[in-house]
């Protein structure tokens, strides 16, 4: 294999991977992704007010405090993860996390050839692997293709797919790399949060 070539490289974060994650082989550069600024807010949720037994009025003073019925919207949808994107050409590691549950199920899946490894990260995990892809120098290019979003039908979640495509940059060469990611949002606490997070990376492209 010619010395200093992408696919020598990308074998070396693999190698970054397996050290800091002590798991299967993943390439560093699994850090793609997804979650952008809390100041968003509520701008792209919509509140569904009940609207059967119109005449009743609450009056025990101990009753909670009503809460709106949070449903996601596509327009929403849409908004966050162009957030997001901005987030990761910032290499912006908590803009990306703040959106992700402490409890998410996040996996990761390298294609190298004809061998894919597969590795389960927990929150923390995932936080140093994103650290880790951010710190390689980069196009900041970071482009999203054929997004596909399907909303639940009681609109509380929603499933996203979408490809990647980002130009790494090495001793003064450029190539391409090119992933696949699939979230999946639900409401949490009156916000949507990513609950899982699943992402394939088949190596450099040229």
């Amino acid at each position: 294999m010619e010395k200093g070539s992408p696919h020598r490289f990308s074998m070396v974060k693999a190698i970054g991977i397996v050290i800091l994650l002590g798991t299967a082989a993943i390439m560093g550069y699994a850090g793609y992704a997804i979650m952008k600024n809390q100041s968003l807010g509520f701008s792209f949720l919509v509140p569904h007010f009940p609207t059967s037994q119109p005449g009743v009025v609450l009056t025990d003073s101990r009753s909670k405090p009503f809460q709106p019925d949070i449903r996601l919207t596509r327009e929403g949808i849409d908004l966050l993860l162009d957030a997001l994107d901005e987030a990761v050409r910032r290499k912006d590691v908590d803009g990306v996390l703040r959106h992700i549950t402490h409890d998410a199920t996040i996996t990761i899946h390298l294609k190298q050839g004809p061998q894919q490894q597969m590795a389960l990260l927990t929150r923390a995990d995932y936080r140093k692997t994103l650290a880790m892809s951010f710190a390689f120098p980069s196009a900041n290019d970071f482009t999203r293709t054929h997004t596909s979003v399907s909303l639940a039908s009681d609109e509380r979640s929603a499933k996203v797919s979408f490809k990647s495509t980002e130009t790494l940059l090495q001793a003064n060469r450029a190539f391409k790399t090119e992933g696949e990611e699939t979230l999946v949002f639900n409401i949490r606490d009156g916000k949507p949060m990513i609950t899982s997070l699943e992402q394939t990376f088949p190596g450099d492209s040229t």
